[in-house]
């Protein structure tokens, strides 16, 4: 459980602080909410966790590579079978 409410934390975190944008926040708090849903899977949520803790807008912009993209969090959101 302390995974799902630290993903929720960061998501609003990033959200409000950083850069992640609006529209992916639902899909993460889905995520983060539903712990009965993703059991079993909290490799793949704590994954997700690290992706959006280390959220770079410009990611992929250097030759190599920093942090993690959007790119990134939605792989991880498909592989758990999260979709928008």
């Amino acid at each position: 459980m302390e995974l799902y409410r630290r993903l929720a934390e960061v998501t609003i975190a990033q959200n409000r602080d950083g850069e992640l944008p609006d529209f992916v926040v639902p899909l993460l708090l889905q995520v983060a909410q539903s712990p009965e849903r993703f059991a079993g899977r909290e490799e793949l949520v704590a994954k997700l966790l690290l992706a959006v803790e280390e959220y770079e807008t410009y990611s992929n912009v250097c030759c190599e590579k920093i942090g993690f993209s959007l790119e990134d969090i939605n792989r991880t959101l498909d592989q758990l079978g999260v979709r928008y």
